[in-house]
């Protein structure tokens, strides 16, 4: 009886523990982002397994943002080698990750997919959720990029266990204005579930998959691309509508980038900004971001910063402001401080840059 308590006693404290995380992760988010708005939830089936397919631009942020949008709690696959130490391995298991072996890790290691397919077969079998990135690989271009055949594996195995299952997939479409950029606006389209019994054969599949995407985010031709981005820009709010954007560009019209008029306003603004964080910023400018490695993970980084280090320093602040002053003084400080903050990101920090490119080094 004792070991039976204990294991639903631990059970409850993990699933408490992960939903803490969840809400955590999901307060930061809404701090970080001017605006995210998410459609098409509607699609979403609740009562049948489900396999999100989405496309993947933003490294860590495309896998916070459907974890801490959709209602069952995903599984996710990750690429295996950030599976490394003891402590990171359980910990990508707390949070509901399994590896993917590349050839990149090795190919004696591939055969260790063979495993993890057949977990992923029994968790939807269970009725589960799990997320993909069928790309397998992150890029911010605004394209869809040939899909990989890992995820048709997946169901392959699950329906060799069950022929009959009636496993959704559910294409993700995620659209960013400003992807490297504290205060960028998201948005995250769902679209119709596909039934895979539907489809016998996995390359109309990954066609169905790959057309579905291409119209859930904003694809631009691989042929025409540097074009279409040279006139458009690499950043703006109009790639957060995929549908209209598209068809604009489907009909030969390329929207002209605004040029931004040098305007006191934005540029005060975004000194207040910098000034109004000046330790963290210096922080981060000096300490961490020299060490982020590809601009795919630039927002990654950022965000990891921000629930680390703005915890510990409105606590701090909090601490020395409540030995010096009133209780209701350093309260006061503090919760100014988050407002602040709170304001000037809602308000669009990101775009108060007055250069287009989206990628340069005046990124805070």
């Amino acid at each position: 009886m004792g070991r039976k308590t204990c294991g639903k006693r631990g059970i409850g404290l993990k699933q408490l523990g992960y939903y803490f995380l969840r809400l955590w992760v999901k307060l930061a988010l809404f701090c970080y982002y001017k605006k995210i708005k998410v459609v098409g939830m509607e699609h979403v089936p609740l009562d049948k397994p489900v396999l999100f397919l989405s496309n993947h631009q933003n490294a860590l942020m495309d896998v916070l943002l459907i974890a801490t949008s959709v209602k069952k709690s995903p599984w996710f696959i990750t690429r295996a080698d950030v599976f490394r130490g003891k402590f990171l391995k359980s910990l990508f298991r707390f949070l509901q990750m399994l590896p993917i072996y590349r050839i990149r890790d090795g190919k004696s290691n591939l055969h260790k997919n063979m495993a993890i397919f057949d977990q992923c077969g029994e968790l939807l079998l269970s009725n589960a959720s799990m997320v993909l990135f069928p790309e397998a690989n992150h890029s911010l271009q605004r394209r869809v990029r040939p899909l990989s055949k890992g995820f048709t594996r997946i169901i392959e195995n699950a329906l060799e266990k069950d022929p009959n299952l009636e496993l959704q997939l559910v294409p993700v479409g995620q659209n960013y204005a400003y992807p490297t950029q504290v205060g960028d606006s998201a948005i995250l389209c769902f679209g119709e579930p596909i039934s895979v019994q539907q489809y016998k054969d996995s390359l109309d599949l990954k066609q169905k998959i790959f057309e579905n995407l291409t119209r859930l985010t904003t694809h631009f031709p691989k042929a025409e691309y540097d074009e279409i981005i040279q006139k458009m820009g690499k950043e703006g709010e109009c790639y957060l509508n995929p549908e209209e954007t598209n068809a604009t560009i489907a009909k030969g019209v390329f929207p002209q980038l605004m040029s931004k008029k040098r305007n006191l306003v934005p540029k005060t603004l975004r000194l207040l900004f910098l000034l109004w964080n000046l330790p963290l910023v210096l922080l981060w400018r000096i300490g961490l971001k020299p060490k982020v490695p590809e601009p795919e993970f630039m927002a990654t980084f950022r965000l990891g910063f921000v629930l680390v280090t703005y915890p510990l320093f409105y606590a701090g602040s909090l601490t020395v402001l409540w030995n010096v002053c009133d209780a209701d003084v350093a309260f006061m400080a503090v919760l100014s401080h988050m407002v602040v903050n709170l304001v000037l990101v809602k308000i669009g920090i990101a775009s108060f840059r007055l250069k287009s490119d989206a990628y340069s080094d005046e990124n805070p």
